[in-house]
């Protein structure tokens, strides 16, 4: 649920501000849910509930979790094949495949990698933020391939999700974008922040938006189109979409950001075969979380844990090299 901030509301607290627009719901229920870190402010993770509101404030608010347990059952399990390319007795990495949503919420009830892990692990996995996210400690977009952490104890839980506020995971994408040539090599200083004009989308945003940083290497450029690597200086929502679609190479079959297929009529008539070609390969945005680097916070061994590319992106590579 999202909402804007008016003049009426300029200055209140937080708490009191979303007691009073969430009909049904306490403040104690509103303070818990800050406090669990289900409430951003223009991107931000909030778990203060005395934080200062302001005007055009973009503030969202996970619908899911304003009911509760009595309200709406937990997610159940159910037999949703996993590639597990990492496991021990405190964490595991998924290969997440494409299409899959990582945990339940208005759209998705069920069919999700939460309702995965359940099936697979059973009371082995940590409890997560709230019922309906065990074991997750960070996301990926539904249609975003590739590595995704889990919690297995809430211990391990309470230690990713320290390494993750710090920074100190490191998360390299692949993917392949359409349009103008990129620099050989970049940093992507633009602050990000829910478009004021979709609360879906998020946007650049330079007076309201939070620091966004996404560094990008070119492997290739072919005919409008670039296999590029992602490394991720921050976490913000859709990141390395909005960056991409703001430079002017969005990601291949990025509708939401201008990867639509429309696009290869901006590149030269000659190069356009090409471009189809790699359209052709993908049916969801072309991007693939390939990479977790950490230092492991129970054994401190170096981790360094690659995501295989899924078909899709095998046959994107076969055509350009």
């Amino acid at each position: 649920m999202n909402y804007v901030v008016d003049n009426s509301n300029d200055g209140r607290r937080l708490d009191v501000y979303l007691s009073d627009i969430l009909t049904g719901v306490s403040r104690t229920r509103v303070q818990k849910i800050i406090e669990d870190g289900l409430v951003s402010i223009n991107g931000n993770i909030i778990v203060k509930k005395n934080v200062i509101v302001n005007l055009n404030d973009a503030i969202d608010v996970d619908e899911l979790s304003i009911r509760s347990s009595s309200q709406v059952n937990p997610p159940e399990p159910q037999n949703i094949a996993l590639d597990i390319i990492y496991e021990d007795e405190y964490l595991a990495v998924i290969n997440k495949p494409a299409g899959l949503v990582v945990h339940p919420g208005n759209a998705h009830r069920d069919g999700t990698l939460v309702n995965a892990l359940l099936y697979r692990f059973g009371a082995n996995v940590s409890s997560g933020s709230d019922v309906w996210r065990p074991g997750i400690v960070h996301r990926l977009d539904k249609d975003t391939s590739g590595a995704i952490m889990i919690a297995k104890t809430d211990a391990a839980h309470t230690a990713l999700a320290n390494l993750f506020a710090a920074r100190a995971i490191t998360k390299v994408y692949t993917g392949f974008c359409v349009g103008k040539r990129p620099l050989i090599h970049e940093l992507i200083d633009l602050p990000l922040a829910v478009s004021r004009n979709d609360p879906t989308k998020r946007a650049v945003d330079k007076t309201r938006g939070a620091s966004a940083l996404t560094e990008y290497r070119l492997i290739k450029y072919q005919c409008g189109i670039s296999a590029i690597e992602f490394t991720l200086h921050t976490g913000r929502t859709h990141q390395i979409r909005v960056h991409c679609g703001y430079k002017g190479f969005p990601i291949v079959r990025d509708d939401l950001y201008g990867g639509h297929q429309d696009r290869i009529q901006t590149i030269a008539p000659m190069e356009r075969p090409f471009a189809h070609g790699i359209f052709k390969c993908f049916s969801r945005h072309a991007l693939h979380a390939r990479l977790l680097e950490f230092i492991h916070p129970f054994t401190n061994e170096n981790m360094e844990i690659i995501a295989p590319y899924p078909m899709d992106f095998c046959m994107a590579f076969r055509r350009c090299f």
